[in-house]
Parts: C-alpha cells; sequence; structure tokens
C-alpha cells in the first residue's frame, strides 16, 4: 500500500463528554440566584470573621450612649449597655456561624459511615441499624438537645455534639437509599468480584459517589442548625453572651424604645439563613442530572 492510497486518520471535532462535576459548574454559573447567593455570603463571612477586628471592643460600655439610635457613629446603634449593635452583630455571627458549620459536619460524617454501612452489607445489619434510626427519630429532637446541654452544661462542645448527634438521621437515611442503588452497579460487582474489601469499596467508590447528595443536603442543614442554636439562646440555653439568638433574645425587651436592637441581628439571621438555603436548592438542580441549563 503506497502512501497515495493509505487511509487518512480522521481526527475527530466532537468535544469530549463533560464530566459531572463541569456540568454542575456550568449550570451554577447560569444561576444567578446561586451566584448573588454566594457572594452575599463570602461578604458576610469576610465582615463576620474579618470585621470585629477592625471595630471597637464588642463588649465595650459607653454609658453615655445607651440605646443611641442608628448613626455615622453607630451604624445599627447600640444597646441598653452602650455597646456598639454593630459589632456585636459581627462577633456574634462568628460563633453562630462557626456552630452551623461544625455542627453540619459532625452529621454529616456520622449520617454518611452510619448509612453506607447500613445500605452496604448484609439486610439483617441493615434492619437493626435502620430500626436504631427509627428509635431515635421517635425522640423529641429539641428536648433531647436541652436535656444533653442541661446534663453536661452550657458548653460550646456540648453543642456542637448535641446539634450534631440528632442532625445524622435523615443524612443516614439518604445515603443508605442512594447505596442499596449504588451495590447493585457494575463497578461495584467488578470491584467485589476481584477481590477488592468492603470498606475499600466503600472509602474509593460508594463514599465519592453518594458526596453530591451529601453536599447538598449540607447546605440545606447549616440553616438550620444556626436556626435551632438560635432558638436555645432565645430560650436561655446559650452557650454564649454574644450570638445572633442571644441578640434577638435581648433585642426583645427592648421593641418599644430600641427597635434597632432585634431588627439588626434579625435581618442578618435572616438574610444568612435565605442565601444558604437559595445556594443549597441551587446545587440541588445543578447536580441533578436530568435537569437542563437554562
Amino acid at each position: 500500500m503506497d502512501a497515495a492510497t493509505a487511509p487518512v486518520p480522521v481526527i475527530s471535532n466532537s468535544p469530549r463528554s463533560a464530566s459531572p462535576a463541569s456540568i454542575a459548574l456550568g449550570k451554577l454559573r447560569k444561576d444567578k440566584r446561586a451566584l448573588g447567593s454566594a457572594l452575599v455570603l463570602v461578604l458576610l463571612g469576610l465582615a463576620v470573621f474579618l470585621g470585629p477586628g477592625f471595630l471597637q471592643d464588642y463588649e465595650k460600655q459607653i454609658l453615655d450612649a445607651q440605646l443611641a439610635p442608628p448613626s455615622l457613629a453607630h451604624w445599627m446603634g447600640t444597646d441598653h449597655l452602650g455597646r456598639d449593635v454593630f459589632a456585636r452583630v459581627l462577633k456574634g455571627g462568628q460563633l453562630s456561624l462557626a456552630i452551623g458549620l461544625l455542627g453540619t459536619l459532625i452529621s454529616v460524617l456520622i449520617g454518611t459511615l452510619y448509612g453506607c454501612v447500613s445500605g452496604f452489607f448484609n439486610e439483617k445489619l441493615d434492619l437493626a441499624m435502620m430500626r436504631i434510626v427509627d428509635i431515635l427519630y421517635s425522640l423529641p429532637y429539641m428536648f433531647l438537645v436541652i436535656i444533653l446541654i442541661f446534663q453536661f452544661g452550657k458548653n460550646i462542645y456540648v453543642l456542637f455534639v448535641a446539634l450534631g448527634l440528632v442532625q445524622w438521621l435523615t443524612v443516614a437515611r439518604i445515603v443508605r437509599g442512594q447505596v442499596l442503588a449504588l451495590k447493585k452497579e457494575e463497578f461495584i460487582l467488578a470491584a467485589r468480584a476481584l477481590g477488592v474489601g468492603s470498606f475499600r469499596i466503600i472509602l474509593r467508590h460508594v463514599i465519592p459517589n453518594v458526596m453530591g447528595v451529601v453536599i447538598v443536603y449540607a447546605t440545606l442543614t447549616v440553616p438550620s442548625v444556626i436556626l435551632q442554636e438560635a432558638f436555645l439562646s432565645f430560650l436561655g440555653l446559650n452557650v454564649s453572651n454574644c450570638t445572633w439568638g442571644v441578640l434577638i433574645a435581648e433585642g426583645k425587651d427592648y421593641m418599644d424604645t430600641a427597635w434597632w436592637m432585634l431588627v439588626a441581628p434579625g435581618v442578618t439571621l435572616t438574610v444568612c439563613l435565605l442565601c444558604m438555603n437559595f445556594l443549597g436548592d441551587s446545587l440541588r438542580d445543578a447536580l441533578d442530572p436530568t435537569s437542563k441549563i437554562n
């Protein structure tokens, strides 16, 4: 065969198939609600964690400026002790956001591992583990958290554990359902046929394939944990004297004379929760392979 008759290799110009991650990122880039929510959360996070370093001490009392309305000197006014409300809102956000993030992290870790083990192994173990989840589900959630705080004291670490230990139940059920479907896939069966151990399969194949669902649930759990901490602080079960829940509880006593004490932390908390929920909804849609890019 000479050069004239040799077949010419065909170079395909068709684009490579996009990965699920790139498809999800493409959807998020076109989602104005997700981009706006992410921008607000980034700005809020920077203000909360960096802002207090440039402001006056959030505990500093100015006796001649008690209950001062919002002004250029005090953007969100002052409270009944003359403390700057803006500085206290930013400082309170540090602990509130930390509780939301760490409480969610604990619940996600426990729930993911529990759900993977329950769904991957034999039916008897799955049945026993799910009955434990059902029993814990039947207990009053907030009542259990209150008992733990009363029993072990008003400590931030106790609050992390209390919120995390009861939030993992839903994660476990969601992950278990995903694992039940995944373990019938060909790549899992192939790994088993090659003699790969069960826990190695879970770590290398199962968990990476359920992380999309877990991430979406985590983004929706963070605002829930923050709201629960605020509710506990509102009831007086606070672990600090400066969280958004504590500030709202203080502000309710001065609604008639100093409305800004309630409005400032309340609006900040509301904006944070709304943006997190919007971002979680957008992530859920982006990671859904059946949804289309608009």
